[in-house]
């Protein structure tokens, strides 16, 4: 099958700008060297998280005790010397609300107690125990009913703080010991309200000792350093600071974002030029968020364009009026006056060079970029370059110069599907991501002799599921 020459020397600077995800600006300013893109407004990046609630409501099942029991349970509890009693109360499944990061939960029960009264002298019994009992057999389980909430907070040093509060013990069935004419429910109740002050004190001091800081750190340190990125380069995260949202629980999935405020960067220069930070930027507890606002500088030397040129086109093949036209090299350069050069050089039944030289200009509405000043020259003694300076004159030049050379936005809308492909998928086992890219566009270019500078716009959603974490 014969490929069409001219689509194929269309492909070559659009590969170019494509990889590069750029546009220009023009200045006042007469030299090349004092031109300099605008700073960009920090970027946005704020992910919703759902975690599934199932493991950790089962995890908070195994940490709520399922039993409370009088201190010396089996035996008699003595608060004086003509008194004494037991208790024990069994809980029901934990009922879990969470709403802004205050936590409840409420809980029933049932319970049994046991009582004895004497009289005492000199703080001794004289007199046999007389004693009585609910919750016994052949008696049913008394009732009650219990709730506690905890109020939860992210530091700024990536700690944790909780106030837990026990908001009711409320027996729904009283006990009351007609042996000796006493109603000890309440006694009991406060006990039950004891060992929970207990267990909320225990689960506050818990939740304190508890830190993120160290996995915020290994995430600090690698987010100031830049991640090789393929043809893309290389891509500093640049962080300035780190937020949380606030926690909630719907729809059987505990929900909370996470966010982050950067100037990110893609260039072809390995080099870290900006310093890790030796401490970890405070964090904030923020409202919870949803949305990706990236603003990104990209940066790229013509070296580093010319190699992905040279291992896109090396030995592509062409055929142009029964010759065969083989690309052996290509190169990509900066010339004067915010000018590029792109070189193809040929080889096989035909060789020589075609050259284009031009002047990037952006559209930013119609996201276009045009070459309005693009010349070509062919370099060569093979007679055939003259059929295809031919063809230059009346085809490429009517059809580029002057008008759009590429549809940006269009070329968005076309690999939008695989984008989108790429932010719906499981990163890794029991992790998955679902979004949307809405826009992107190119806002700044700057060409100069040394390398191309742009700046591109982004949005779009992105959230995380997670069933393990």
């Amino acid at each position: 099958m014969k490929t069409n020459p001219l689509k194929h020397l269309f492909y070559l600077p659009v590969l170019l700008f494509v990889l590069s995800c750029s546009s220009a600006k023009k200045t006042t300013a007469s030299k090349e060297e004092e031109q300099i893109l605008p700073e960009l407004p920090l970027s946005e990046l704020d992910i919703p998280v759902k975690i599934a609630a199932a493991p950790i409501l089962a995890k908070a099942e195994q940490l709520v005790p399922a039993v409370f029991t009088s201190d010396a349970w089996p035996d008699f509890l003595h608060p004086s010397c003509d008194f004494r009693y037991k208790y024990r109360f069994i809980r029901t499944n934990l009922q879990v609300t969470c709403v802004n990061n205050v936590i409840g939960i409420r809980f029933g029960g049932n319970y049994q107690v046991s009582g004895s009264k004497c009289l005492c002298t000199a703080g001794i019994p004289v007199t046999p125990w007389i004693s009585g009992s609910c919750g016994f057999p052949p008696q049913p389980l008394r009732k009650v009913n219990m709730a506690i909430s905890t109020i939860l907070q992210f530091l700024p040093d990536y700690k944790m703080h909780t106030i837990t509060t026990i908001n009711q013990v409320q027996p729904v069935d009283r006990c009351s010991v007609s042996v000796f004419s006493s109603d000890i429910t309440q006694v009991v109740m406060d006990s039950i309200r004891s060992s929970l002050a207990v267990f909320s004190s225990a689960v506050d001091q818990t939740i304190a000792g508890l830190s993120f800081a160290k996995f915020v750190n290994r995430l600090k340190d690698s987010s100031y350093r830049k991640i090789f990125m393929g043809k893309y380069g290389y891509f500093l995260l640049n962080p300035s600071t780190f937020r949380i949202g606030q926690l909630n629980y719907e729809k059987d999935s505990f929900a909370i974002s996470l966010g982050v405020s950067c100037r990110p960067q893609f260039s072809s220069d390995p080099v870290n030029h900006i310093p890790v930070p030796a401490s970890l930027h405070p964090l904030l507890q923020t409202e919870s968020r949803n949305g990706i606002r990236l603003y990104l500088n990209m940066n790229y030397d013509y070296e580093f364009l010319t190699q992905i040129l040279r291992d896109s086109l090396h030995n592509k093949v062409f055929e142009l009026k029964g010759r065969t036209l083989v690309v052996k090299d290509a190169s990509l350069r900066g010339i004067d006056n915010h000018q590029v050069e792109l070189r193809i050089d040929f080889a096989g039944s035909n060789h020589g060079s075609i050259y284009l030289r031009g002047t990037p200009v952006l559209d930013t509405a119609r996201q276009t970029l045009a070459l309005p000043d693009i010349k070509y020259s062919l370099e060569g003694e093979d007679l055939a370059l003259k059929i295809a300076k031919s063809l230059f004159r009346n085809k490429i030049r009517k059809t580029i110069q002057g008008k759009n050379y590429l549809d940006i936005a269009g070329l968005l809308n076309a690999n939008k599907g695989m984008i989108d492909q790429q932010m719906n998928r499981e990163w890794i086992q029991g992790v998955y991501s679902s979004g949307n890219l809405k826009e992107a566009k190119i806002i700044g270019m700057l060409v100069t002799r040394q390398n191309i500078q742009l700046q591109v716009f982004i949005t779009g959603e992105l959230k995380l599921l997670g069933g393990n974490l």
